[in-house]
């Protein structure tokens, strides 16, 4: 095994060279990067590029270079102080500027598990279909009461759903707005597939693999990629992206991520929660994860915050104050 390595090096020497350039220019222009701070970007700001996307003009593109930097080392700080502290076991951030696309992030490819953030790509993949049969969203789906799956939510929906004949848009309202379960559930058995979610998930960025959804894991930053989709309109059309995002932002959860935000400011967001007893101890997870329109909306920012630990109050907490240190720490 040895000699077939010597071999190797000796016989790929200019590979090896080429790997070793690369990588020393790699890091040079990773360093130049992360000291773009020191760099005026106005004196060298090309326009005439016809095949790209336009950028922000150089001296706002360069204060949010700036700020995305210094939002980075802030929540690295506050991060650890909650991981050193035991108010949470585990932490994970990504935020992202939807303008200059620059974003921040810590322990941002760390997995929790997806639990109810399922219902954004299950809402995705039923406005996919209405595209292509726009009376889907008025179809009714009758739920006859043999199951009930509000008593295992520890946060509660606003609105129990009782037996009747629902609207799948009915359905998706109460699944987002409320993060019903049982209206997910619903959903979840009709009109969409296993395959066809699947397929979903697959095309959003997102690779689950177990057959029991629930068991299935995510991270911030594959995640949040769902939102900066919704918001470009890259997948469904603007106005069924429009609705998703209108109707997250009507959610009835306000311990989370909006808690600690001016009210005047639009947060279209989806959270999330799982408990598991692990050696003898109850763990929960909680996660919250959206779109922030700050500036009546001439701002937007997609961000997604993902927690583990034993108190659930203080995984609010953490949720709050992280948010708030994003919110301040683009707009400020």
């Amino acid at each position: 095994m040895f000699s077939s390595c010597v071999a190797f090096f000796k016989t790929n020497t200019k590979v090896i060279s080429f790997v070793v350039i690369s990588f020393i220019l790699g890091a040079s222009l990773g360093f130049f990067t992360l000291r773009s701070d020191k760099v005026s970007l106005s004196d060298n700001c090309p326009i005439d590029l016809p095949f790209v996307k336009p950028e922000q003009d150089c001296e706002s593109f360069e204060k949010t270079v700036q700020k995305i930097q210094t939002l980075r080392d802030d929540l690295r700080r506050q991060v650890n102080s909650y991981l050193d502290t035991k108010r949470a076991d585990r932490v994970s951030v990504f935020v992202r500027d939807l303008d200059s696309q620059k974003f921040a992030y810590v322990n941002e490819t760390e997995t929790f598990y997806m639990a109810s953030l399922l219902k954004v790509p299950l809402a995705v993949a039923y406005f996919r279909l209405a595209e292509l049969t726009p009376d889907l969203l008025t179809q009714t789906v009758t739920y006859d009461g043999s199951f009930d799956l509000y008593a295992t939510q520890e946060i509660k929906p606003l609105k129990k759903l009782t037996p009747g004949t629902y609207t799948v848009k009915e359905l998706l309202d109460r699944s987002l707005m409320y993060s019903d379960n049982t209206s997910a559930e619903l959903l979840s058995k009709n009109f969409v597939s296993y395959d066809y979610l699947q397929k979903i998930l697959f095309t959003l960025g997102l690779q689950p693999v177990e057959k029991d959804q629930s068991q299935n894991q995510v991270s911030a930053r594959s995640y949040a990629g769902i939102f900066r989709t919704l918001y470009n309109s890259s997948f469904l059309s603007r106005t069924y992206s429009d609705k998703i995002l209108d109707t997250l932002s009507q959610s009835t959860f306000t311990e989370g991520a909006s808690a600690l935000i001016p009210k005047s400011v639009k947060v279209a967001h989806k959270f999330a929660e799982r408990s598991f007893i692990s050696q003898g101890q109850t763990i929960h997870q909680l996660h919250d994860c959206g779109v922030m329109y700050a500036d009546n909306g001439n701002q937007a920012f997609s961000f997604c915050i993902m927690t583990e630990g034993k108190e659930l109050a203080n995984l609010k907490s953490v949720i709050q104050n992280v948010s708030s240190t994003i919110y301040k720490g683009i707009t400020e």
